[in-house]
Formats: C-alpha cells, structure tokens, sequence
C-alpha cells in the first residue's frame, strides 16, 4: 500500500468500518472496539481526502482539526460534519483505556457507525464520484 495514495486510505478505512460493523453484529459485547474502528475509518476517510487534494498530511487522531484542514477547499463541510465528528472524536484515543464511566451503550454504537458511514460517503463522493 501507498500512503500517498488516497484510494488505499480508502480501502484500510473500509477494512475499520468492516471490521466495526462485523462486530456490531457477531460480538456486540465490545462495544468499545466498535466505536475505536469507527472513528479509526472515519479518520482515514478524512485523511484520503487530505491525500488527495494534495494537502501535508499531519499526524492527529482529531477528526474536527482533519475538517479544519480540509474545510477551506470543501464548501460543503458545514456544521453537520463537526456534530458526527464529535460524536466518534473521543473514541479515538480514550476509549482504548479503562473509564469509570463504562462502555458506550448500544445506543452510542449505533451513532458511531452511522457517524464512521456519513464520513465514508463524504469521501467516496468526492475521490471516487459514482
């Protein structure tokens, strides 16, 4: 695989959100590694973006910093894309970690994987055009 190149960004955010969704329906008792591949697919599905308008790619987990980077040459990122992305932001990092505030629910699962979709068909949209 290529790091330049954003359709193999797409293909390994793909694999997370396989992964995510098949563990959503065969082992949903790890509800916190599904919501860390959610937000681990929507963070490549924003990076194949960065990718391939040709922009420096910085390390960062932040999925609302990979708008701020990407906002200026896609007009259509608007509010919505920073309300689903502060919806899987936080699973990035402080979810593979113990928290006395417990697992998401099935609920917060469900809203990470919709979240990890509407990122993906952002970036589809975009690099791969129907």
């Amino acid at each position: 695989m290529n790091p330049a190149n954003p359709h193999d960004w797409l293909l390994k955010a793909d694999r997370d959100l396989g992964l995510a969704t098949h563990a959503s329906q065969h082992t949903p008792e790890y509800p916190d590694l599904i919501c860390y591949h959610c937000q681990q697919a929507a963070e490549k599905y924003l990076k194949s973006l960065v990718i391939h308008h040709g922009l420096l790619l910085r390390r960062t987990h932040d999925l609302e910093d990979l708008l701020d980077v990407l906002s200026p040459l896609q007009p259509t990122i608007v509010e919505l894309f920073y309300e689903k992305a502060r919806i899987i932001n936080d699973y990035g990092v402080q979810i593979r970690y113990p928290d006395p505030m417990g697992d998401p629910s099935d609920a917060d699962v469900l809203e990470a994987l919709e979240a990890a979709e509407f990122f993906r068909e952002f970036a589809f949209s975009i690099i791969v055009k129907p």
